[in-house]
């Protein structure tokens, strides 16, 4: 895993704009996670079956995922707190499904722990790191009452996944 050099302009603001989600997000069907809510961003992956369909489009978040990964076209935004009923932003030792190629590009808010390959690091509010999605990886420990992970990907082609966004329309 490896920190970038790239900031969230506006941190607070990012705060609020992932808090107006909350309401759109659903419970994962993964037995990786309890209780944790969901938003698929751009296109959305159906794990069991590997179906692609399109998931929330926002044209604002999606500069802006562009800005922090050019070329990412599928993205998962999960909650961890009080809102929305409550929910648990922790996942169990996983490597990512086959959809995903390897380079993934996770936005932290909030503070939390995150291991890879076995190797165990703290993530602050407002990390931007990358790491490898195929090696195993999780998320053992929250340490803060309220975080967001947003998570960034390409859809692996080669492998037959096809992204099914929406493009947005200019009138």
């Amino acid at each position: 895993m490896k920190q970038l050099n790239k900031q969230i302009p506006n941190i607070e603001h990012f705060w609020d704009y992932c808090r107006s989600l909350v309401p759109l997000m659903k419970p994962s069907h993964s037995t990786l996670t309890s209780r944790r809510l969901e938003l698929w961003l751009f296109n959305e992956v159906h794990l069991g079956n590997g179906t692609v369909k399109p998931g929330f489009f926002n044209s604002r978040l999606y500069d802006f995922c562009q800005r922090i990964y050019p070329g990412c076209n599928i993205g998962l935004l999960t909650y961890h707190g009080e809102l929305g009923g409550g929910s648990s932003g922790l996942i169990k030792p996983h490597r990512d499904h086959g959809y995903a190629m390897p380079r993934a590009i996770s936005i932290n808010l909030g503070e939390a722990e995150f291991a890879v390959d076995g190797k165990l690091y703290k993530l602050g509010n407002g990390d931007i790191c990358e790491f490898n999605c195929k090696l195993t990886h999780s998320v053992p420990r929250i340490l803060t009452p309220e975080r967001f992970s947003l998570v960034l990907w390409q859809l692996n082609e080669a492998k037959g996944y096809r992204s099914k966004m929406m493009e947005p329309i200019d009138w």
